[in-house]
């Protein structure tokens, strides 16, 4: 049987355009519906993990101005308390009743700029003592959380908007939420007290491993057959800590987190505790703000301190002016460090070819570096070039391998004083003349 064909003239241009825009309003809408549904899905997420402290203890907080244009102040508190250690933990840190600060952090996020700055205050700093007197910081937040925000915010001259608490077993479960750490060691490294015990190389860290990383007082590296102690004090160690929240925050930010980001938030959230003010609409406004944000341009530094002693006791001490530098940069937005286009450089010849790390170090100076040191690594198989920087100095790291034309930039234990780059030379340093021109 033949089919019969009812032709009919075309649709005028309009009526076109009319349903083509109705089907993209469609297709739209399916998008805007599923971004909803997804959103409502992290709201849910969000409100349902969090712990919030109720406001009548958060007193010393001073509210946001809510304009787009001003910063944010963040305090984040690492706290050492043994109350919620788990059974795979316990007993690696000792125990005492209440808690320290481990880790005292002042963000600044300025929204209306993408930018976000970040000071670390040991715990040891001398602060002055409401009432008279000095104490720790650490004593502070011994006493209450308004104290210690009160504190912090009397030394850097700055209001505290928001507050942050996470402890022990807290930062544990969010590396092991995030499926581990991949964090590059140069050398074998160990604590015997942490429990910490690592081989050289890429090791991927679950969330046991990375805590005792955090917490290593007495970290050793294994070099030349023999555990030497590293050289440092509870500020390298607050060094350590900054690396391993840069890890965290690269971890966190890769795409295939996306799909899961609703657990994932809800297993954050249960690790941390926050003032009230950090609800979801605060949190989805500024993820909005801060969306063209990389952790590699989070600026951190330590606050610049020296050792000093006080009626018999050791404490920490602003050192001036750099000290003061660094708080007024935090204060105005402007960069906290000036780096300079120089960089001090350690070499370690990781390929075994005899004389390499010297004609490296001499092409480093060619482009106006300084180089601290050259010497061998431990292991002389790498096949590709590792640079190892300073927490918060990812992209001058970047834009050295850019410079000089090959390796990569990993996170990494960078133990080594007074230099800003680590280069363990690979295999495929070679031309590196040609590579970087």
């Amino acid at each position: 049987m033949q089919r019969s064909v009812t032709t009919s003239a075309p649709l005028p241009l309009g009526s076109r355009l009319r349903r083509l825009l109705v089907a993209l309003l469609v297709i739209a809408n399916v998008a805007v519906f599923a971004m909803l549904f997804y959103l409502n899905g992290i709201k849910e997420a969000v409100v349902e993990s969090s712990e919030t402290i109720p406001p009548e203890q958060l007193t010393a907080l001073v509210a946001p101005s809510g304009s787009s244009s001003d910063p944010i102040f963040i305090l984040l508190v690492g706290s050492d308390t043994r109350d919620t250690l788990t059974d795979d933990l316990e007993g690696e840190f000792g125990y005492f009743e209440g808690q320290r600060a481990d880790v005292i952090m002042l963000f600044r996020v300025d929204p209306g700029e993408g930018t976000a700055q970040l000071v670390s205050l040991p715990r040891d700093l001398l602060v002055e003592r409401p009432g008279g007197g000095v104490e720790k910081l650490n004593a502070a937040y011994s006493r209450d959380t308004n104290s210690v925000i009160d504190a912090v915010s009397d030394v850097t001259g700055v209001p505290i908007n928001h507050y942050v608490e996470v402890d022990f077993v807290g930062f544990a479960n969010i590396v092991d939420e995030l499926g581990g750490l991949d964090y590059y060691f140069p050398l074998p490294s160990r604590d015997l007290k942490s429990g910490l015990l690592v081989d050289a190389g890429t090791i991927h860290m679950n969330g046991a491993t990375a805590l005792a990383f955090a917490r290593s007082r007495t970290l050793e590296e294994f070099v030349n057959g023999e555990w030497r102690g590293v050289p440092g004090s509870d500020l390298e160690r607050t060094k350590r800590q900054q690396s391993l929240i840069f890890a965290i925050l690269n971890e966190a930010k890769r795409p295939s987190r996306w799909l899961d980001m609703g657990e994932l938030v809800s297993s954050i959230g249960e690790e941390i505790r926050t003032d009230s003010g950090l609800d979801f609409e605060t949190l989805r406004e500024l993820a909005w703000n801060m969306r063209s944000f990389k952790s590699e341009e989070l600026e951190a530094v330590t606050l610049p301190v020296d050792f000093a002693l006080r009626g018999g006791i050791s404490y920490v001490v602003e050192r001036q002016p750099d000290a003061e530098q660094v708080l007024a940069a935090l204060r105005s937005g402007q960069p906290l460090t000036n780096s300079p286009l120089s960089l001090r450089i350690e070499v370690r010849n990781a390929n075994g070819r005899n004389g390499a790390g010297t004609d490296f170090a001499q092409f480093l100076e060619s482009l106006g570096h300084v180089v601290a040191a050259v010497g061998n690594a431990e292991s002389s198989d790498y096949q590709e070039t590792i640079v190892i920087a300073r927490p918060g100095q990812i992209s001058t790291a970047d834009s050295f391998v850019a410079q000089i034309g090959f390796g990569t930039v990993q996170d990494g234990n960078l133990t080594t004083s007074g230099v800003d780059l680590v280069v363990y030379l690979g295999a495929d340093a070679v031309d590196f003349g040609d590579a970087a021109s």
